[in-house]
């Protein structure tokens, strides 16, 4: 009897013992694929913390990680945090999460070939300094010769709205990013016009950055070694398990409803185009990071959000915080 009373005595215990690690990720936003995983398949809890994991808007998701009520971001891109780091926020980018799931649609039946046709044109977007008008801009100055933010009409509003503008006619493309992207293909219908993450791969550089990083404090990082790493395995085994998977589990409810997708053919394409353009990564190689800090480098010289780049955009545990504790 002594025995079996310990292990009942101490169970809760062990299980009070797991810190919180609050997460965030935007609404609607593939981003957030991994931590619904994470939540619902109990990764955090596999992993040895609690998760809390909040959805904010776009428009107040960079905000609400800033003033404290996150501990990481998942939906920061590197650009966001050299501005945040020149402003005197101490954070920086720890470990990758989105390959560039964003893009210029355009109706499918319209008859734009390349970006240089909607030179003129009307074009829907939702901030010159979201990382997704950021990166398509960069892209399409590299590949094709010329600023979008000059020579298109640019029309801002929210992601969701961009949905309903290039539907009803009011503008010829679109800025934005997925699930939004596989809403306005089926709804418009719509195309790619340009994937951004293989429009990256087919520039001068030959590679892609991310649209999203995991970001935290410099602080949070070293008072907290265990539980970063531990957030970190929790994404790379969510990530597998979308691999592993083939995005079927994406098809789960607790996804289509963090996504607000009721519509089997929008779910449809939001697989086929994780099948064809993988919507995350665990790349933080060295290279890779020497090849952002690069593409940052560009951006300042170009005047492109940027004057300078700070130190410590971009870290990696093993070098920020040491070996595994």
């Amino acid at each position: 009897m002594g025995a079996v009373f310990t292990v009942i005595a101490t169970a809760p215990v062990m299980a009070a013992e797991l810190q919180t690690v609050r997460l965030q990720a935007v609404s609607g936003s593939v981003g957030g694929i991994p931590l619904m995983i994470m939540a619902n398949e109990g990764l955090d809890k596999k992993h040895g913390f609690k998760g809390e994991f909040e959805f904010p808007p776009h428009e107040g998701a960079s905000q609400n990680f800033l003033v404290g009520n996150s501990d990481i971001a998942m939906d920061n891109d590197i650009a966001g945090v050299a501005i945040a780091r020149t402003e005197g926020f101490k954070i920086t980018a720890f470990y990758p999460v989105g390959n560039h799931y964003t893009g210029i649609v355009v109706k499918k039946d319209s008859p734009y070939k390349t970006p240089k046709d909607l030179i003129g044109k009307k074009v829907g977007h939702f901030g010159f300094d979201s990382g997704t008008t950021t990166f398509i801009r960069i892209v399409v100055n590299n590949l094709y010769g010329f600023d979008v933010t000059k020579e298109y009409k640019m029309v801002e509003t929210g992601p969701a709205a961009l949905v309903k503008l290039l539907d009803a006619g009011e503008v010829e493309a679109i800025f934005d990013f997925e699930a939004f992207v596989s809403k306005a293909i089926v709804s418009a219908p719509g195309r790619y016009l340009m994937q951004t993450h293989k429009a990256f791969v087919a520039s001068p550089e030959g590679y892609a950055t991310w649209i999203t990083n995991m970001v935290a404090r410099e602080k949070w990082l070293k008072a907290n070694p265990k539980l970063a790493y531990a957030v970190r395995d929790a994404y790379d085994e969510a990530i597998k398990m979308l691999k592993d998977s083939n995005y079927e589990i994406l098809r789960k409810p607790y996804i289509t409803k963090g996504l607000s997708i009721k519509s089997d053919k929008v779910l449809d394409v939001l697989i086929e185009n994780a099948r064809s353009t993988p919507y995350f990564t665990n790349d933080w190689s060295k290279e890779i990071i020497g090849k952002a800090e690069a593409l940052l480098a560009k951006m300042a010289s170009d005047k492109i959000l940027i004057k300078a780049v700070p130190d410590g955009v971009m870290v990696t545990l093993e070098d920020f915080i040491g070996p595994r504790p």
